[in-house]
């Protein structure tokens, strides 16, 4: 796969300002430390301890931490819930626990926001365990182990674990129901526009019974349409905001007229309000026609509903022979600067992300989609040579779902990870908040992203002026 453009697109997004005081609280822990020891005294033989994980206690997790626990009966760990947040209000009770030094000692963190809060001393940097265990980082798609690297001192700083392309989705069934041929997705965003006019149906209590697209929903998010009209963030030395390009401008305008040519983004927002989860999603049940999705995501389909017939396709492209680009985002293990006993986090974390801990993972992701009478698909690992043999691993049986993981991971070639920065929650607020604005026309683009832009611009020099020169 392209490791970057020239730019280094990786794009991020942001918010308002960091909430007042958080860069002093954090860095008020002091500086973060990181410096590996030698391993003179086996796991086996450490002292008995109890260490909550923050990695989310899914299935699967629980299945690895009870293969670690039966391992090393004096090191138990339980996982507990994660710091799942984008943008700096999600990520307020993190903050707030790195500075009263109750955090986790292992968190699973979104990657591209990883950069950021190593920057303001809340994760510690790896390089010098992937020195001394000749750790091999190799094994990772490079742009995913970018993504958790130090925007100034390009120190590790998290261990790739998971990579989720966006895709469209799209239902054959309802495709069928409105004459369009069910095997031939949308290839342009023009023939998306005109496909999801179509399959949109008028009526009901809120005016609407069926939505051909829904563009604030899901992974549809600005970062897809401003790279494919050529546009961008953030400068390449991660110093300038730049949001308000005439490119980005242009599709956020599409992406305003698309809504508007669905029946506006109050119509919309009201017919939102019915949707269900799990097996209630508007795109199982049908009030969604197409939707853009994380690869990430995918096994819920096949997990409330076997039968379901749809298909998974690269996102559509501004116009016929352009390049196709999608795009990934993904999670990172780090080791929280306040841990106490980072050597043993740090043999958690290589535990976690091995071939065996991602077995443990799947089997009991595996167990538990069963159990409801669904199948299941596994994650990616971020390891390509991985991720093939897990393909193999966890097939199902049903063409139709054993066709969808080897065509994402052939498309991981097309995708673009966001910009490296060092504001990379305030970015992506900014982007997040221009998005919201245009389509629901409390503001039109260009003024939203100039607004936004200026906010980015305040939060890159700020974080910027507190790097040693």
């Amino acid at each position: 796969m392209s490791t970057s453009s020239p730019s280094r697109r990786r794009f991020l997004s942001l918010s308002v300002a960091l909430p007042a005081g958080a860069g002093a609280l954090l860095a008020a822990c002091g500086q973060a430390g990181g410096g590996a020891t030698k391993q003179t005294v086996p796991l086996t033989q450490r002292p008995p301890m109890k260490l909550e994980l923050a990695v989310e206690p899914t299935a699967g997790r629980k299945a690895q931490a009870d293969i670690w626990n039966a391992k090393f009966p004096n090191i138990q760990v339980t996982p507990v819930t994660a710091p799942t947040g984008t943008g700096v209000v999600a990520l307020e009770k993190f903050v707030a626990s790195i500075a009263a030094g109750s955090a986790a000692p292992l968190v699973r963190f979104d990657r591209f926001q990883v950069a950021t809060y190593a920057h303001r001393k809340a994760f510690l940097p790896l390089d010098d365990y992937v020195k001394r265990d000749k750790f091999d980082t190799k094994k990772f798609y490079a742009p995913a182990l970018e993504e958790a690297t130090g925007v100034a001192d390009k120190k590790i700083y998290g261990i790739p674990m998971s990579m989720g392309l966006r895709l469209l989705f799209w239902n054959k069934d309802v495709f069928q129901q409105v004459g369009l041929d069910p095997e031939k997705p949308p290839k342009t965003w023009d023939e998306h526009r005109q496909m999801a006019l179509r399959l949109t149906q008028r009526g009901g209590a809120t005016g609407l019974e069926r939505l051909g697209f829904h563009l604030d929903r899901g992974q549809a998010h600005y970062h897809l349409w401003a790279w494919q009209n050529g546009g961008g963030f953030q400068t390449p030395d991660g110093k300038k905001a730049t949001l308000n390009t005439p490119q980005n401008i242009e599709a956020l305008e599409y992406m305003q007229r698309f809504t508007r040519d669905l029946g506006g983004a109050q119509l919309i927002s009201a017919f939102a309000k019915t949707f269900g989860s799990g097996a209630q999603a508007p795109e199982i049940v049908g009030q969604l026609a197409t939707y853009m999705i994380s690869y990430s995501g995918v096994g819920n389909y096949p997990r409330y509903r076997k039968e379901l017939n749809f298909g998974l396709v690269i996102p559509p492209v501004k116009k016929e022979g352009d390049k196709p680009i999608t795009w990934s985002g993904g999670f990172a293990y780090d080791i929280t600067r306040d841990a106490k006993d980072p050597d043993v986090v740090w043999e958690i974390m290589k535990f976690f992300t091995s071939e065996e801990g991602y077995i443990a993972q799947f089997d009991g992701d595996k167990r538990d989609a069963q159990a409801g009478g669904g199948v299941y698909i596994a994650e990616f690992t971020t390891q390509p040579d991985l991720d093939r043999k897990m393909i193999e691993r966890y097939k199902t049986g049903l063409p139709n779902i054993d066709k969808i993981p080897p065509y994402v991971l052939d498309q991981v070639k097309y995708t673009r990870f966001r910009e490296l920065s060092i504001a990379a929650d305030q970015l992506w607020d900014g982007i997040k908040a221009s998005q919201t604005q245009a389509v629901s026309e409390d503001k039109n683009p260009k003024q939203a992203l100039d607004e936004n832009n200026v906010l980015v611009q305040q939060a890159l020099d700020q974080a910027w002026a507190s790097v040693p020169k």
